[in-house]
């Protein structure tokens, strides 16, 4: 089964309007509010739980606002770059022995 994350309305091609084509997306363009799910998916694979954290957990370290709004307002690599923190600290919490 393929992945929800796969499946989002944006990433689906748009019908031509009227008789012009849709300019294909460049070459390892992604949005920023798929980049953000894409890596949440890393901490949270069930794609409806990372959905909720990403429209409604306030983020404390990033002024209290979800990832949602801190997309909408240009914000994504400040998102990023706490998720890659979030990731690396599980990562070191998972190789230390207990």
């Amino acid at each position: 089964m393929r992945s929800t994350f796969l499946m989002w309305p944006a990433a689906r091609p748009r019908p031509a309007v009227q008789g012009r084509r849709t300019p294909a997306p460049a070459e390892g363009f992604m949005s920023p509010a798929l980049a953000v799910l894409r890596m949440a998916a890393a901490l949270e694979p069930d794609p409806l739980e990372a959905m909720a954290w990403y429209r409604s957990v306030p983020i404390a370290v990033l002024d209290g606002l979800t990832a949602a709004i801190l997309v909408r307002q240009g914000r994504a690599y400040a998102v990023l770059a706490f998720l890659c923190a979030a990731i690396e600290i599980d990562r070191t919490e998972r190789q230390t022995p207990r």
